[in-house]
């Protein structure tokens, strides 16, 4: 099982974060029983905003995440 954690901060929701998640809801039903998505309400990151969005791939922390990069992490881990 793939845990993800997605940063739902404000900031991070505001460039992106929302984003990440649906995509990986979406994945979630492709791929039932392998991914677990947690939602958090911040990972203290923001002290330097070009951080945002966090997201954090079991163990492997992504800062600046973008949708494609997330996803690429996640299938590396299913496969």
């Amino acid at each position: 099982m793939v845990k993800v954690e997605i940063c739902a901060g404000s900031h991070c929701s505001l460039v992106g974060a929302l984003n990440i998640l649906e995509t990986l809801e979406e994945l979630q039903t492709e791929y039932p029983g392998q991914i677990q998505i947690e939602k958090v309400e911040c990972m203290d990151m923001c002290d330097d905003i070009k951080n945002a969005p966090v997201v954090r791939v079991d163990d492997d922390l992504i800062t600046s995440a973008q949708t494609q990069m997330v996803i690429s992490k996640v299938m590396e881990r299913i496969k």
